[in-house]
């Protein structure tokens, strides 16, 4: 770590955004590691442990920084302007609070003694979760448990059946699904992880087969949204919104390396044409990064405010896929300033292009989540009897 990180006993969110900022020359030094590993170092395990990114999601209640998803997302925006990969882990890791936060204070002890424990999960495809006394006998396998190769808890997501193998049901009906926290020295990495882009976010498959889970070790995945609850436990769908924080950083990597290619152009002046094209690229940029704050600023007002829950309106978000679709623009115009060298791979500008392929792979950059927003406005907006 540097000398500039603060680690006082009670971070507050500035600390922790001036800690990650520190820590930018660690994450551009081991970024190549990281890629061909296909997981974060160990001292960047700890660098982000010690920088606090791990706890941004506990409440104060709990001795935690709350951060707000706005700083949450400039925090995954910083990391990704030196490496999208290791951003993911970040992002993904940084919900390790919201989980903990469902849990019973017998299990929150026994499970979190300390807020700097990383925790991934992946919740499909859905497990299968047997009620025995105590608790369940929990057997399944999930794709993309992203940051599990630094994680220290591991959680999978179960539907719940009796051992006669009928499905347990919510009193609306639905089955139950859950949370639940899988022993770590059963959970058996699958190699699958071999792809194009954010190599370093470790989203490997994982599998356990008929492991016992104490019945407390478990969180209704699909709560109702819930009003005098904290914060940041107010909603099932709140971590990672500060995901859309990737795209842009992507974005300003690309404008940062297209304007160190023009100054560092010897015996040349840029051209007005790259000089128009790098100017635009910027301006993709702020208006990604605007959009994105200005949406989970809006859900912060929501959460933050106590006795309130954030309506279909504020959370039916759209801009994770439109900050995408800036940051595809941002790729085309720094690619024509860079000219024919973009097309080596010794260039950091082919990362990119692959790292920004593989962000499209997630469901939050589709262009189909643009559906429950239209839903949401005419939702709002009822057609009157004729």
């Amino acid at each position: 770590m540097t000398t500039e990180t603060v680690r006082p006993a009670h971070l507050a969110p500035g600390d922790i955004l001036t800690n990650v900022e520190a820590l930018l020359p660690m994450v551009r030094e081991d970024a190549a590691t990281c890629e061909a590993q296909g997981h974060l170092t160990d001292r960047l395990k700890e660098g982000f442990r010690a920088a606090g990114t791990y706890r941004v999601g506990f409440s104060t209640a709990h001795g935690g920084p709350q951060m707000s998803l706005a700083d949450q997302t400039r925090m995954i925006e910083t990391i990704a302007t030196a490496d999208a990969g290791i951003a993911w882990n970040v992002c993904v890791l940084a919900a390790t609070g919201f989980y903990a936060g469902r849990l019973d204070p017998q299990a929150y002890d026994e499970l979190y003694p300390e807020l700097d424990i990383p925790t991934c999960g992946s919740f499909h495809p859905k497990a299968r979760a047997v009620q025995v006394p105590g608790g369940y006998r929990v057997t399944g396998t999930w794709k993309f448990g992203s940051g599990i190769r630094t994680a220290e808890r591991i959680l999978g997501g179960v539907e719940v059946e009796t051992e006669t193998g009928e499905k347990v049901r919510k009193a609306d009906g639905s089955v139950l699904t859950l949370g639940v926290w899988l022993p770590t020295d059963q959970v058996t990495l699958l190699d699958d992880w071999h792809v194009i882009g954010l190599r370093a976010s470790a989203s490997q498959g994982y599998s356990v087969t008929d492991v016992f889970v104490p019945g407390n070790h478990s969180f209704d995945r699909l709560f109702t949204p819930t009003a005098d609850a904290e914060p940041l436990n107010k909603h099932v769908d709140l971590p990672f919104y500060s995901m859309a924080g990737i795209s842009v950083g992507i974005a300003q990597h690309a404008v940062d390396i297209a304007t160190a290619h023009l100054t560092g152009m010897r015996g040349r002046r840029p051209s007005e044409r790259q000089l128009n094209l790098l100017g635009e690229a910027s301006t993709y940029v702020r208006a990604a990064r605007s959009l994105v704050i200005d949406g989970v600023s809006a859900i912060d007002q929501a959460i933050f405010t106590p006795g309130v829950v954030p309506d279909d309106s504020v959370m039916a978000r759209g801009d994770a896929p439109l900050a995408q679709e800036f940051t595809r623009q941002v790729l085309d115009r720094v690619g024509e300033i860079l000219g024919s060298a973009a097309i080596y791979e010794r260039y950091p500008f082919e990362k990119l292009v692959r790292d920004a392929t593989g962000l499209t792979a997630h469901a939050s950059t589709w262009r189909s989540r643009w559906q429950s927003v239209g839903q949401a406005l005419v939702s709002a907006h009822p057609q009157e009897a004729a």
